[in-house]
Order: C-alpha cells, then structure tokens, then sequence
C-alpha cells in the first residue's frame, strides 16, 4: 500500500498472501495452520482513532469556527474562484462517500483489515476536501449578501498554519502508535519527508510575516521562534536515520521523546502567528449573510460527524465485526452518511450563489497552497 497525497499509513506487505489455503476471516471457521496476519485488529484501531481525529481537527478549524475566511489549500485549488464549482466538487464527492462506507463495511466482515485501513484513509481524505469546499463556498455565498464584507489577509493564513501544525503532530503520533512491525523503512522515510514539508509551510509562512513586521518585537520572535522548531526537527530527524538503522523499541522511544519537543515548539510557534494582528481580518457578515454560511457549514459538518461516527463504530467493532449488533450499526452509519450528503447538497443548491472571489483580495502568503 503506497502512502497518498493525504500523508496516510503505508503499511508492509501482506505476509499471508503467499500461505497456501483460504484465507483468514474472522467470520469463517478457526484453522490452526493459518498464520494471524500481521495487520490484526489493534492496528486497524489505531487507524480508526488517528482517521477520526484528523477529520475532527479539520472540522473544528473550518465548521466550528466564527472566523470567517476564504480557503485556499491545494485540494480545492481548481475550485476556490466560484460558488458553483466548489458545490458541483461537493456533489461529485459526496456521491462517492457511501460507495467508500460500504466497502469498509464488506471489507470488515470479510476480515480484511488491511483493506478496511485503505478505505478509512480514502474516506478521510474525501471528507477533509469537503470541509474545504463547504467553508470556501460559504464564505463565497455569504459575502454575496448586501452589507457583508469580505474577509482581509494579514501576515499569516490561519488554517494554513494550524493545518501545518496539525500535520507534524500526526506524524509524531504515528511513530509513537504504529505497531513496530509495520514501521518499515519506507513509511519512516516518508514521515520524514511529510515532517519536513509541513515545517516548510510554517518557514515559508513565518519568514514572511518577519519580514512584514513592522516592531522589531515581533520580527526577532517569528526567527527565535522558526529556529526553535527547525532545531528540535533537526534533532528528531537524526533520531529517526538511527532508528532506521535498527528497528527496535529503544529507538522508537528516542523518537518519540525528540518529537515532543518538536509538537511543543510547533504549537507556540502557530499560537504566537497566528495572534490576531497577524492573521487580518475575518469576514463581516449581517444576519442574512450569516445564516447563509451556517446553513452551508450545518450540511458539512453533518457529514463530517457522520464519518467519524463509522470511524468509531469500526473501532469498536473490530473485535467482533460478525456480531449482529455491530453489523446493525456499520448499516445505519452508512445510511446516516446518504442522509447527511443529501442534506448537505440541498443546502448548498439553497444558497445557491454565483459570487465569484475578487482577485483584490490576494496575499503573498495565501498563493503557497498545502
């Protein structure tokens, strides 16, 4: 499994493909001579934990926020000048939702965990770009709104930052809770590539809103504070080569002792960035501009809060995925997921704005998209 531009697991080999005779199920007859595949339930769990707090954390930047922006992330890069394209993305996404939750759903009856961990990450990644979308065309439909003015950039883009932040602590948690057989030299290299493209984005970011400082303050703060995270990166990038010279439990644990040191600074670093005389201003809305963006941000959240619930009951259901309680549950949290998508494409078709995003509203800092 290769890991994806949504910087996901990469697990190893299925050791059990070669072993002659059926393969193991936890549904099917107990045989002996059949080898417990590496991949088991524990491992599928911590997918499930890290996939539903990845789509919380997006969530609670973007839907559950009074700080009304414009996105700009790459995932939404084709669609962020308009309202009709950010809700045709929607659609096409959402139609595809439930086509993910029912393999994860016959995946793990089948007792292919391998293959249910792969669906979770796409699942992920396609509510993630929902999010995105949602809060970029409510922005975009509320601010059509007689009265309501738009968003102004400052020094630094918030959801930028804090995503960047949100993506060093994902890799540190996945050193700390991947089991050690499936920290293969592979996956540690690309954590390692991820960490350092994220600290890239908080660098570029912080460089920037340095230079555009106007107190001396606060441009010797943002280079301390870069300095303070690249050293401790530094320290926990040389610790990761040792440990992929001999994987064993000492190292891990060197890993993860430099890593949170390296969360910490990263979360003073955004905390002090993205203070607000460095963020700009959010949005001003009226009454009817506001309700127009809850209305659109209500629909994504309910599909948000649909997929982090399957996500949960996977966990839970794991150790018993035959039981008929838990298979009760896998069906009503995809029938949940059709319900919410549908809610939220008839918000969407409400609101129904054409307003297209003014050029004049650009920054330097906005145009490096993550």
């Amino acid at each position: 499994m290769v890991l994806n531009d949504s910087h996901e697991y990469l697990y190893a080999s299925d050791d059990s493909a070669d072993v002659k005779g059926p393969r193991w199920s936890p549904c099917g007859p107990t045989m002996a001579a059949a080898p417990k595949p590496l991949f088991g339930p524990n491992s599928l769990a911590i997918v499930c934990e890290m996939s539903a707090t990845k789509m919380q954390t997006i969530a609670d930047l973007l839907l559950l926020t009074s700080d009304i922006r414009p996105v700009n992330t790459d995932g939404i890069a084709s669609v962020q000048e308009s309202y009709a394209k950010c809700k045709d993305n929607i659609v096409a996404r959402t139609k595809g939702l439930f086509i993910i939750a029912r393999d994860v759903r016959a995946q793990l009856i089948a007792g292919k965990f391998r293959e249910v961990a792969h669906f979770l990450q796409e699942l992920t990644a396609t509510v993630i770009n929902i999010i995105e979308s949602c809060s970029h065309a409510a922005y975009l439909a509320a601010i059509s709104e007689p009265g309501c003015r738009q968003a102004i950039p400052g020094m630094i883009d918030r959801y930028k930052c804090h995503k960047a932040k949100f993506g060093i602590e994902h890799c540190c948690a996945k050193i700390q809770k991947v089991p050690l057989p499936e920290l293969s030299p592979t996956l540690i290299l690309d954590l390692s590539s991820d960490i350092t493209k994220y600290l890239t984005v908080l660098t570029n970011a912080t460089k920037l809103a340095s230079q555009a400082a106007k107190e001396t303050y606060e441009k010797d703060q943002f280079k301390l504070a870069i300095k303070c995270v690249t050293a401790c990166t530094s320290a926990l990038l040389a610790s990761i080569r040792r440990f992929q010279k001999g994987r064993d439990e000492k190292g891990r644990r060197r890993c993860v002792s430099f890593s949170r040191s390296l969360v910490q600074s990263c979360e003073a670093l955004v905390a002090f960035a993205t203070e607000p005389e460095h963020t700009g201003t959010p949005a001003q809305l009226t009454a009817t501009g506001k309700d127009i963006q809850n209305t659109v941000l209500a629909g994504g959240m309910s599909v948000a809060s649909s997929c982090i619930q399957l996500c949960q009951v996977v966990r839970l259901a794991v150790y018993d995925p035959c039981s008929t309680t838990n298979s009760r549950k896998l069906t009503t949290c995809c029938s949940t997921i059709i319900d919410s998508s549908k809610t939220l494409n008839r918000s969407l078709q409400q609101s129904g704005s054409r307003n297209v995003l003014p050029s004049s509203i650009s920054c330097p800092h906005l145009n490096q998209t993550l």
